[in-house]
């Protein structure tokens, strides 16, 4: 109530002030003197003091009531102060009581604990000794062990150390662990030595209880490193193998310093000087003993102690904090990285040593690694470096039987071959080489047929049958012989080498084998060329049937041979004697022959087919030039049969040239056919009249494009242009106005629509 009354009195004065400074604001502004503006200024004054003692009157009352709640406020603070003082003062008391309780508290418990602590050095001391006397009345190492894993702990004690009545005991306890420590690291050599296997489990145990067993593994493989590096290097070093003998892991202690074999040769010794063919010889001989035999030894011992550690796993104990210590792998990747690293870093003459002899140390490593039965396997990575110059090496030896070698002959593919031979035997110890090596081959195998192809002889000279062989074509007989000669070659000594290729995964052999197409390909293009010179002689020649004399009369004899069929028989007899017979290569000879054959009988089928006029002795006689035809392709085909289609065709027709048209039209039509149904229209077409022109005849077609238009079309285009004949020949009936058609015509049509029924 006193805050409100106050407040709003600050109100009235702070409008009054505020009413002053408007009232000396107007003042001013009515421009008065100073005498009237003071004057002025005192009248307000007085107004505003009689104002204000006017509200004093009005509240009265309400100030007195606003001052003597002020007084009782200020008792009821000086009463709040006296209570917390009182209260503040028994804290303090409060507070010392449970300080000095605290303190007693933390004394006693302070006292306790250094009693307790007294009590385990004393129950420490007691364990230690007990232990001690236990150990000392032990003999049983693997015990001893066990009661050394239990005083480990009070041995590493710092307290202990400051007792003096157990340092007798605790020198004895640390002087017996080093003894069986070292003993059990005999132990173990001496089992993996011997291949003992419960001796080494039980130095594993020993060693897991002295908490060193994966320190003791690391120690091992290392000192096997050790040994092997300083193998590597007196193999490097090209000292004999006896020397090296010297070093065998069965005989040398566990911690043979690297330095021994050299103290062996005594200081300040100058090298034995040797030849570089003696180096090589015991080099080799002396890196063989060391990757089959030494690293052997080696990878026997930790096989058998890595069984050692499974067995000593399944009996309960923790090998390592994460379950498993993988020696074998540990043991197995350092050796790898030591060989790396000597094969990277070796010198100049022992790199190039290794890279030409990389399949001498692919034999050693693969008869390792089948010796362990692929219990350790090599990295390929490691000998891709100096797989390269082993290539090399080889690339070079081949081409160095080309070089400078511009007709090469059957000497020069012996020493080929021997060399190459030679070199795949060599590389076919690993998979990887020999694919390497067979590649380089078949590089070299072409440049030998790009040398070959180079001196064949292509032109108008070349492919002459006329006259004897000229000097082209005896240059390109030669040739492909040579070529011949090199691929039975390459084969024989595929062959040759057979079981071995069987023993690997290699692809050499297929990839050989296919790179020889290059040189059928070349002796096929010199064969090609003279037997489509030959081809096109025989068309020539069958193609005279069409001028062969009396075949339309009956007065012609039908015994013997036709003249044209004498002469294509004394032509193939006489080209083939000449020009073909001094070609070894029977497998593409015959295989072009047969192609000669077939080509041959269907000229000769297509001719029979469209000769007319003919008579029934011609008839006769054309059948038994189908008889005369087997006999004059016996050079090319000794047995007809083998011909297959082609040799059922030319007897089907010397079957069909004699029947008549109602007999032809009885033949199947389709995929059981053996003559194609074009060949009986073709046929008919010889036993019509004149009006009924053949297909070719009614083009202006000559009898010799009519036979290579049929080479070269499908058996439907073959039936449209006889369909187009006799289109032509109804087209001219009807225009006659003939009351029939030739007798063949209407078999003809039937026999066609069938034909075109089927084809469709």
């Amino acid at each position: 109530m006193v805050q409100q009354t106050t407040t709003s009195l600050q109100k009235q004065q702070n409008e009054c002030i505020d009413d002053d400074e408007d009232i000396t604001a107007s003042l001013a502004a009515m421009n008065l003197t100073i005498g009237d503006q003071i004057q002025e200024l005192s009248k307000r004054l007085n107004n505003i003091n009689e104002e204000l003692q006017q509200q004093v009157r009005d509240k009265h009352g309400a100030l007195l009531q606003q001052a003597t709640h002020a007084g009782r406020f200020d008792t009821a603070l000086n009463s709040l102060a006296d209570d917390v003082q009182q209260i503040r003062s028994s804290g303090y008391r409060l507070r010392q009581q449970v300080d000095s309780q605290f303190q007693l508290i933390e004394n006693r418990t302070k006292v306790l604990a250094r009693l307790h602590e007294l009590s385990h050095l004393l129950r420490s001391s007691k364990t230690l000794l007990t232990l001690t006397n236990k150990l000392k009345g032990t003999k049983d190492v693997l015990k001893q062990a066990e009661l050394h894993y239990e005083l480990n702990e009070l041995i590493e004690d710092p307290d202990m150390k400051k007792i003096e009545f157990v340092q007798a005991a605790r020198n004895y306890v640390i002087n017996s662990k080093q003894k069986i420590r070292n003993l059990t690291q005999m132990q173990l050599v001496t089992g993996l030595q011997e291949r003992n296997e419960q001796q080494v489990c039980n130095a594993l145990k020993i060693f897991m209880n002295f908490n060193t067993l994966e320190k003791s593994m690391d120690n091992l493989i290392t000192t096997f490193i050790s040994d092997l590096e300083q193998a590597l290097k007196e193999c490097f070093a090209g000292n004999d193998i006896s020397v090296m003998g010297k070093n065998d892991p069965s005989t040398k202690p566990l911690s043979s310093s690297p330095k021994s074999s050299a103290a062996m040769r005594g200081p300040g010794k100058t090298p034995q000087l040797t030849t570089t063919q003696n180096f090589r010889a015991k080099f080799w001989k002396s890196l063989h003993w060391l990757i089959y035999d030494e690293l052997y030894e080696y990878c026997t011992q930790v096989l058998l102690l890595n069984k050692a550690l499974e067995q000593v796993q399944l009996g309960g104990m923790v090998i390592s904090p994460n379950g498993e210590y993988l020696v074998q792998s540990k043991f197995w990747q350092a050796t790898q990285e030591l060989m790396r690293k000597y094969f990277t870093d070796c010198p100049a003459h022992i790199t190039q040593t290794l890279q030409e002899g990389l399949s001498k140390l692919l034999s050693s490593v693969r008869g390792f690694e089948e010796r362990v039965n692929r219990e350790f396997l090599f990295d390929e990575q490691l000998f891709i470096p100096l797989e390269v110059g082993y290539v090399s090496k080889c690339g070079a030896n081949m081409k160095a039987c080309l070089a400078g070698v511009d007709l090469p002959n059957n000497e020069t593919v012996d020493n080929f071959i021997r060399v190459a031979a030679t070199e795949l035997s060599n590389a076919l110890v690993d998979t990887r080489l020999s694919n390497s090596v067979s590649a380089v081959f078949i590089s070299c195998s072409k440049d030998f047929c790009t040398k070959l192809e180079s001196q064949i002889k292509l032109g108008p000279d070349s492919v002459q049958v006329v006259d004897m062989p000229n000097t082209q074509q005896i240059q390109n007989t030669l040739l492909a012989n040579i070529l011949y000669y090199f691929k039975d070659s390459v084969r024989r000594m595929l062959r040759d080498l057979g079981q071995q290729l069987d023993k690997t995964q290699s692809s050499a052999k297929n990839d050989i084998t296919k790179s020889l197409e290059h040189a059928d390909l070349l002796i096929t293009t010199i064969l090609q060329q003279i037997m489509n010179s030959i081809i096109s002689t025989i068309n020539i020649i069958i193609l005279s049937i069409h001028r062969e004399p009396g075949l339309n009369t009956e007065k012609i004899s039908t015994s013997g041979p036709s003249m044209y069929m004498k002469e294509l028989q004394e032509f193939i007899q006489r080209v083939w004697t000449n020009h073909i017979s001094a070609y070894e290569d029977n497998d593409i000879v015959t295989k072009c022959a047969h192609e000669v054959a077939k080509r041959c009988i269907d000229f000769f089928i297509h001719n029979l087919s469209i000769m007319r006029p003919i008579s029934h002795a011609g008839r006769q006689r054309l059948k038994n030039d189908c008889a005369h035809m087997e006999n004059a392709l016996k050079p090319l085909c000794s047995n007809i049969s083998e011909l297959g289609n082609s040799a059922r065709m030319l007897r089907a027709m010397s079957f069909l040239i004699i029947q008549n048209p109602t007999e032809l039209v009885k033949q199947n039509i389709g995929t059981d056919s053996l003559v194609p149904s074009y060949i009986i229209l073709l046929l008919l077409f010889g036993h019509g009249s004149a009006e009924l022109q053949s297909p070719h005849t009614t083009v202006n077609w000559s009898n010799e494009r009519l036979i290579e238009w049929l080479e070269g079309h499908s058996e439907r285009e073959k039936l449209e242009l006889i369909s187009g004949a006799l289109q032509r020949y109804r087209d001219s009936v009807r225009r006659k106005k003939s009351e029939q058609y030739d007798e063949v015509y209407p078999l003809m049509v039937e026999f066609f629509e069938k034909a075109s029924k089927n084809d469709n």
